[in-house]
């Protein structure tokens, strides 16, 4: 074919083109089949790639290439499962033990770090448990656990270039997200399962550590579900306390270690400064600490507002971070307390931000020096304002408008929602990035992930927020109608039966599924609780919600860990980790508590229950509670950060799943993202007959919030 390219160049190529095209296209269209067909049916019919025979360009020819890879690799499994079947016989030893057993009999009785393999742990024969908090000897790596075999480690490390390789082109937008890598890979997935299949083994026999076949594929094998009971007030109350003693533990960490700082370092034991030093886990904490009845850490902090909190440090910050935790988390603890300081201070946060609305459209840059006010975005997404910052100022400015008298908040925040509206008309989902010069959008990705998420939870919230009133009928509107496109386009079913909202980009559809999408159910339900949409309607949101939500609970339960991923895949393997890492999110805890709230169905509480228990076993420290690099592996290793947003809303969710309904009335109270509660126009006008027949006054004394929250009607 070279000397025949070489004699006639054009006819040649031509010719080469036309093979390598057709052959492209066969396999290609395969791969899609696989991804699109049996990785993931849609629950209510979407968009589907169009399959086109073309000219080959160097995205296909390099998909190609990615396929023939998985092939490879998949043969190398094969040949694997052969050596290992070798090495098995009767005998009394596992095959893990033979294979060390045979390792060090070769002479070679040090592992690849240089310590002793028969020093390694392989479980119970190690004495020590991954339980165990860090900083009582606990091992908070994966030093202690023993090397996969040489020969396994080389496809294992095979296995990453070639998934790197995937996720390289797919951020230079050179194939769909990694489609073609995913069937190339759920081959070899279905390779070694199939091989330890064969062997009518549950778990797989490479003798990996834990659950080996979640570590080589990212698919942990299933374990039993939970027993789901009710339980009795004692124990419900007993629950609710020791998530109140888990919050004094992460405070108390913070207060030793890191106290004026942003955020704990629960391992080295110091403070971090993320957020400009505005003490976001002081000002994060506020309500929760008010909630939990933690009166004098609540003074504490005050005191520290009052005399110590600087708002012009010399640091480029988030304008949608600092809105959401500071401004609003001042806001919240206000409207309990009457604290003046908490508005002034609030207010004083706003005016070091208004600057960044200062463009031609009114939609605000991305980040602001605190001190200069010079606002700019980043160079990284061509400069572009994101749809979850922008969209994601509207309740804590409207707030702020109300308590101090100067709409100048309330019309900046919202007229980049109306800006939206009047420039989309008819049009539900949008894009992540738009121009704040011009308001073009810079490209066509949608999620309901990162960079997207709360835009779409302030619509509704917005609406609700201002008392559901005529004249904002048009931000219920765009809710409804972004809702109603996300169900038809976005919503799938994978082979499993797990329910997951995937992305949009470029007319492809990607099958991502981010934790933080996990807000979603708790957004349905408020839509349908407070009348946002009603009838069949209704009831099509719920079940979306629900079978949302048992994803979001699977994410946690298929980990050897117990915890989630931050972000799955799903392919025609199933459903696979694509982000291992876990930060402590708060939004499965939200979505469980909303769908209790709505049903009541003891479930929800059971897998929240799981969920913290999975954070006391393999999160605590000494100090606090980290995040988890890698949710795969049962050795833990920590990323050594108390996030804020854990004190803020995670063990806020958690305390209100094990509380009463009346501890946080939705007639009353709305949650900003942050979970800050902000009160409902028109709520404190309710007859006080209606406000009594939610609890006794013991309840509302015995559960801090609901008699704090109303202290100012007394």
């Amino acid at each position: 074919m070279a000397r025949l390219a070489q004699a006639r160049p054009l006819a040649g190529l031509g010719l080469l083109l036309l093979v390598v095209g057709c052959l492209t296209f066969f396999h290609q269209g395969q791969a899609e089949q696989e991804v699109d067909g049996a990785g993931a049916s849609q629950a209510v019919q979407g968009p589907r790639r169009a399959r086109l025979l073309e000219v080959p360009s160097a995205a296909q020819l390099q998909q190609q290439a990615l396929l023939e890879d998985a092939d490879k690799l998949a043969a190398e499994v094969a040949g694997l499962a052969q050596e290992l079947d070798a090495l098995q016989d009767p005998g009394s030893l596992t095959l893990r033990e033979r294979l060390w057993k045979e390792k060090e009999e070769a002479g070679d009785p040090k592992d690849e770090d240089g310590t002793s393999a028969a020093s390694g742990s392989d479980g119970a024969s190690s004495g020590s448990s991954s339980s165990s908090t860090c900083g009582e000897g606990k091992d908070c790596g994966d030093a202690g656990a023993r090397p996969v075999p040489s020969r396994l480690q080389s496809l294992l490390l095979a296995r990453e270039q070639v998934l790197g390789r995937a996720a390289r082109q797919a951020q230079k937008g050179q194939q769909q997200e990694g489609d073609v890598a995913a069937a190339g890979e759920a081959r070899v997935h279905d390779a070694l399962a199939g091989w330890a299949g064969q062997r009518g083994q549950q778990q797989d026999s490479s003798g990996l550590p834990g659950q080996g076949l979640a570590r080589f594929t990212g698919r942990a094998q299933p374990r039993p579900e939970p027993e789901v009971r009710v339980l009795t007030d004692e124990e419900v109350a007993r629950r609710r306390g020791e998530v109140v003693e888990a919050m004094r533990h992460a405070w108390g960490g913070y207060v030793q270690y890191a106290w004026g700082h942003d955020e704990l370092a629960p391992v080295s034991k110091k403070g971090k400064d993320g957020f400009g030093g505005l003490g976001a886990t002081i000002i994060d904490s506020l309500d929760t600490l008010l909630m939990m009845g933690m009166r004098e850490e609540y003074d504490r902090a005050l005191e520290w507002i009052t005399n110590e909190m600087v708002t012009d440090a010399a640091f480029d910050a988030s304008v949608f971070e600092t809105i959401i935790r500071v401004v609003g988390g001042f806001l919240a603890a206000y409207e309990v307390t009457g604290d003046e300081v908490l508005l002034r201070k609030s207010e004083e946060v706003a005016q070091r931000i208004l600057p960044a609305y200062n463009t031609t459209t009114g939609i605000p840059y991305n980040t602001i020096n605190l001190k200069t006010q010079v606002a700019k975005n980043p160079k990284w997404n061509l400069q572009a304002s994101t749809l979850a910052e922008f969209g994601t100022h509207q309740l804590e400015f409207f707030k702020l408008s109300q308590k101090t008298g100067n709409n100048t908040y309330r019309q900046k925040a919202e007229a980049t929602i109306r800006l939206l509206y009047e420039r989309n008309p008819g049009q539900g989902l949008m894009p992540l990035f738009v121009n704040p010069k011009t308001g073009r959008w810079t490209n066509r990705k949608v999620s309901f992930g990162a960079l997207g998420d709360s835009y779409y939870e302030y619509l509704i919230k917005l609406w609700v927020l201002k008392g559901r009133q005529p004249q904002d009928e048009w931000v219920r509107e765009m809710w409804e109608q972004a809702m109603d496109e996300m169900i038809d386009r976005l919503v799938f079913t994978s082979k499993e039966g797990f329910m997951y909202i995937a992305e949009f980009d470029r007319a492809s559809v990607k099958h991502k599924f981010d934790h933080l999408v996990c807000f979603v159910p708790g957004m349905l339900a408020l839509g349908v609780h407070s009348g946002a949409v009603a009838g069949e309607k209704a009831k099509q949101y719920m079940q979306v919600a629900a079978g949302v939500t048992e994803t979001c609970w699977q994410m946690y339960h298929t980990q050897p860990t117990g915890l989630s991923p931050e972000y799955i895949q799903f392919s025609a393997g199933g459903m696979r980790v694509g982000a291992p890492y876990n930060l402590l999110r708060p939004e499965a805890l939200e979505a469980f508590w909303y769908m209790w709230r709505m049903t009541k169905d003891w479930k929800y509480r059971t897998w929240a229950w799981e969920v913290f228990q999975a954070f006391q076993t393999q999160c605590k420290t000494d100090a606090g509670y980290s995040g988890v690099k890698d949710v795969r592996k049962p050795n833990v290793t920590l990323d050594d950060t108390q996030q804020s947003f854990f004190l803020a809303e995670t063990l806020k969710y958690l305390y209100l799943i094990y509380s009463p309904d009346e501890a946080l009335d939705w007639d009353d109270w709305v949650l900003n993202t942050e979970a800050h509660p902000l009160r409902i126009v028109g709520s404190e006008s309710r007859p006080k007959k209606q406000q009594q027949q939610q609890g006794s006054s013991e309840q509302k004394s015995r559960f801090g919030l609901s008699s704090l929250w109303r202290r100012k009607e007394a």
